[in-house]
């Protein structure tokens, strides 16, 4: 039987796994104190790579736990550091956290500037599924407002061209989404809402030459929003 290892014992590479376990599980002190330990000994290597690394997943730590000031100045650095070391795919990364951390907290013009920096990065680099996600956090904020309801629809509709490039799975899980935004407008009484996304978006999905299954899929949950009772 092997040895337990005490943490001196660990390089920076398993005390970040280490603090990426703890995260996952929610044990945020416990997180943090091993990305700390993690970014000593990267600091001590001069691994500035390294640094950027942690740096995002100490980022992500703090985002969950509501300290959104600490959690933008982690993704600024990562970035920063992205930039200096010409690492286009981590500096999409970090794009990506800041929109999302502007999104959450309501900070639109923001997340509007990173999202387009994002968008355009990630479209340089022909990554999908974060244009798919910034699509549709558009078209959650389009919708928000029935002046660009039909502004909203055609964020979804581009959401769903980009989920289709990243593959099958990917697009499952984003018409997931789409049942989610209906079912919060049939919960708010909304039945006229909750119909339109499905029924827009089974005709652009025709149009672009989806597969009958998902055409199906949408006619059904069209109807279904249409004759199910509301819950208002």
């Amino acid at each position: 039987m092997g040895q337990v290892r005490g943490f001196d014992e660990l390089d920076e590479r398993e005390l970040n796994e280490l603090g990426n376990a703890y995260s996952a599980r929610g044990m945020w002190e416990e997180a943090i104190d091993r990305y700390l330990r993690s970014m000593a000994l990267r600091k001590a290597l001069g691994d500035v790579r390294g640094q950027g690394i942690v740096l995002n997943n100490l980022g992500t730590v703090n985002h969950n736990q509501g300290r959104p000031h600490e959690a933008l100045e982690c993704y600024e650095c990562t970035r920063q550091i992205a930039q200096e070391l010409g690492e286009d795919l981590s500096e999409s990364v970090a794009l990506m956290n800041l929109a999302f951390l502007h999104f959450t907290h309501e900070e639109l013009g923001k997340f509007y500037e990173r999202a387009d920096e994002a968008g355009r990065l990630a479209l340089t680099l022909e990554r999908w599924e974060p244009l798919s996600k910034l699509s549709w956090l558009r078209g959650r904020l389009a919708l928000s407002s029935a002046e660009t309801h039909e502004q909203g629809l055609g964020h979804y509709a581009e959401a769903l061209r980009y989920a289709a490039l990243e593959g099958e799975t990917y697009l499952q899980e984003t018409m997931t989404g789409v049942g989610e935004q209906a079912e919060r407008l049939l919960a708010q009484g909304s039945r006229g809402l909750a119909f339109v996304p499905y029924h827009y978006l089974q005709a652009f999905m025709r149009e672009e030459g989806f597969s009958e299954e998902l055409l199906t899929y949408l006619g059904g949950k069209r109807e279904e929003s249409l004759y199910r009772p509301s819950l208002t």
